[in-house]
C-alpha cells in the first residue's frame, strides 16, 4: 500500500514536471511511479506496450466519439481564443458567416487530429517494441529481467500449495554469481 501512496503522486507530478523541467522532465517520474503502483491488469498492459501490439478501434463508434471530442474541443477553444487573441476576436466579429467558418474549420482540424491519433499511437508502440528488442540484451547482461516469466517454481521456504507460483513482476533484478551483500 505504501508503494501506491508514493507511486500515484509521482505519476501526477510527472504531468506537471513534464512541461516545466527541461529535458525528459516528467518521463522518469512517470516510469518510477508506474513501477511502484499496482492495479489489476498492469502486467498485461505493460506486456502489450512492450511487445508493440497495435491498438484497434471499431470504426463506427470511433468516428462518433472523435466527432464528439472535436465538437467539445471547438466549443471550448473558440471562446478561449476570442478572449486571448485579437485576430480571432476580429475574425469572429466580422459576421456570422466568418464565425461559422471558424467553427467548421476548427471542428475539421480537431476531428482529423482525433482520427490520426490511433495511427500515431501504433507507430509509437512499434518504436517501443523495436527499442525493447535492442535494449533487452543490455538489461540481461546487467542482470535485469524485463517481463520475466509469469510462472516460476516455488521455493521450499515459500508458503502456498503446488509447485508453481504466479508472479506479476515487470522487472526482476538478480545478483551476479559470487556477489555478496
Amino acid at each position: 500500500m505504501l508503494k501506491n501512496v508514493i507511486g500515484w503522486p509521482l505519476i501526477l507530478l510527472s504531468f506537471a514536471a513534464g512541461p516545466l523541467v527541461p529535458g525528459p522532465g516528467g518521463i522518469p517520474l512517470f516510469l518510477i511511479g508506474f513501477a511502484l503502483i499496482s492495479f489489476p491488469g498492469k502486467r498485461r498492459l505493460t506486456a502489450r506496450v512492450l511487445r508493440g501490439k497495435p491498438v484497434r478501434f471499431k470504426t463506427g463508434p470511433f468516428v462518433l466519439i472523435s466527432l464528439g471530442v472535436a465538437l467539445a474541443l471547438t466549443a471550448v477553444a473558440v471562446p478561449l481564443a476570442r478572449s486571448r487573441s485579437q485576430w480571432v476576436a476580429a475574425q469572429s466579429s466580422t459576421g456570422p458567416f466568418a464565425g461559422a467558418v471558424l467553427y467548421v474549420v476548427l471542428i475539421a482540424v480537431f476531428w482529423l487530429i482525433a482520427r490520426v491519433t490511433p495511427h500515431v499511437l501504433n507507430l509509437v508502440l512499434r518504436l517501443i517494441a523495436r527499442a525493447r528488442r535492442k535494449f533487452r540484451p543490455w538489461l540481461r547482461h546487467h542482470h535485469v529481467r524485463l517481463l520475466p516469466p509469469r510462472w516460476r517454481r516455488r521455493h521450499p521456504h515459500e508458503s502456498g500449495s503446488g509447485p508453481l507460483r504466479l508472479t506479476d513482476e515487470i522487472l526482476r533484478f538478480s545478483r551476479k554469481r559470487g556477489q555478496r551483500n
